[in-house]
């Protein structure tokens, strides 16, 4: 047991909240404690110093409890459980005196009153494609810092590793779609070598319409040859980022985002479900717009099938899922430290692919090591069979 939930068994054993209440806290603690990184224009220039409480990346939720026995399904899995406990694990206590952080440094200048806010359409019937979301793919965020900023050498080594998709950050509430330079470097590249690029964003939404306007930038993109995105990607977060979440408001801004795309696919980047992200995250709220989940499954000490099998089993009952698998040192956010082995990563893989995922990726392109590359590049994740 790691010193935080002893605090959290203390807490809840002296009355002073309930065992419900106590591990909301836990939960809300660890994902607020996150180290923040670069966004927008000084993440495409890779320039040196970062933004106070700006979004690193999809948020990741570290879970450092030990996992109950695998899931029929996993024990499928030729690779078998990852033994536990996993290197670096349970994390190091953090230093005395450090306690809850404040809130992020920026946020959106003026909150949009729900009472302002166009009502949500009821979703209508679409269909798109969901190839782009198919097999093996990895996210790109400080993109100078992504193979020195060559488009050439990034799409040639994702082309060797045999991905499908590349997710490249475009936008956010503050600076909107920045990213037409580097689409017009990577989009045709990535094309003519068979690749998907899909947009990723981070919308605030204090102001969901605004929000949506800078991802219709993004979508309405094109570079000189025609070509556009394949796919957005929404990283819809909470709270302790900045996120003014809420049903209404993230209907309000799936809605305009899925009018947006057209036929194109639409994927919300969302928490891993864990016990306490289900009873309080707006997944249901999101499933209606969207074409798919792409849950960050970032494991931290927690066995990798169990946290795969569980996004699985939760999300793929309201509609398809890719996986985003742990391809970062935790460290910087107080939790384990190293990137995973290769067999955690192979397990991953292995039961996502087994479980019916349309794909998996990794977060994130610039922190992954040779380890985790050379898995990914062996690993096969065969194209389904089309009727």
């Amino acid at each position: 047991m790691t010193t935080i939930h002893r605090w959290a068994v203390g807490v809840a054993a002296a009355g002073l909240f309930s065992v419900a209440t106590t591990v909301a806290i836990v939960e809300e603690f660890r994902g607020a404690e996150r180290a923040k990184g670069r966004t927008g224009a000084e993440a495409v220039e890779g320039r040196p110093l970062p933004r106070p409480g700006e979004v690193a990346a999809p948020a990741p939720v570290p879970d450092d409890t030990a996992p109950p026995a695998p899931a029929a399904t996993e024990e499928r899995s030729p690779t078998g459980p990852v033994a536990l406990p996993l290197q670096g694990c349970p994390p190091p206590p953090r230093p005395p005196g450090k306690g809850r952080p404040a809130a992020p440094s920026w946020r959106p200048p003026e909150l949009v009153p729900e009472a302002q806010l166009p009502e949500a359409l009821p979703p209508s019937a679409w269909k798109a494609d969901l190839g782009p979301f198919e097999g093996k793919g990895m996210w790109l965020w400080k993109y100078r810092q992504t193979e020195g900023g060559d488009a050439r050498a990034i799409v040639e080594r994702a082309a060797a590793a045999g991905l499908r998709q590349l997710w490249v950050r475009v936008g956010d509430s503050r600076e909107g779609f920045y990213a037409a330079e580097v689409l017009a470097e990577i989009v045709p590249r990535a094309h003519a070598r068979g690749l998907a690029v899909i947009g990723w964003g981070f919308p605030y939404l204090w102001d969901p319409v605004g929000d949506a306007r800078w991802t219709a930038d993004a979508l309405a993109w094109r570079a000189p040859d025609g070509a556009a995105l394949d796919g957005f990607s929404p990283d819809i977060e909470r709270a302790s980022e900045g996120v003014a979440l809420g049903e209404r408001r993230v209907r309000v801004y799936l809605d305009l985002v899925r009018r947006a795309a057209g036929d194109r696919p639409v994927a919300a980047t969302v928490y891993r479900p864990t016990d306490a992200m289900w009873a309080s995250y707006p997944y249901e709220a999101i499933a209606p717009y969207v074409d798919a989940f792409a849950p960050m499954v970032y494991w931290g000490c927690t066995e990798p099938g169990q946290a795969t099998t569980q996004a699985l089993e939760r999300l793929s009952a309201m509609r398809p899922v890719h996986l985003i698998g742990q391809g970062y040192d935790m460290a910087p956010e107080g939790g384990r430290a190293g990137t995973p082995s290769a067999e955690e990563t192979t397990r991953f893989l292995d039961v996502g692919r087994r479980g019916g995922a349309t794909g998996a990726s990794l977060w994130v392109w610039q922190s992954m090591g040779a380890e985790q590359w050379s898995v990914l590049s062996a690993f096969a994740w065969p194209a389904p069979v089309r009727r």
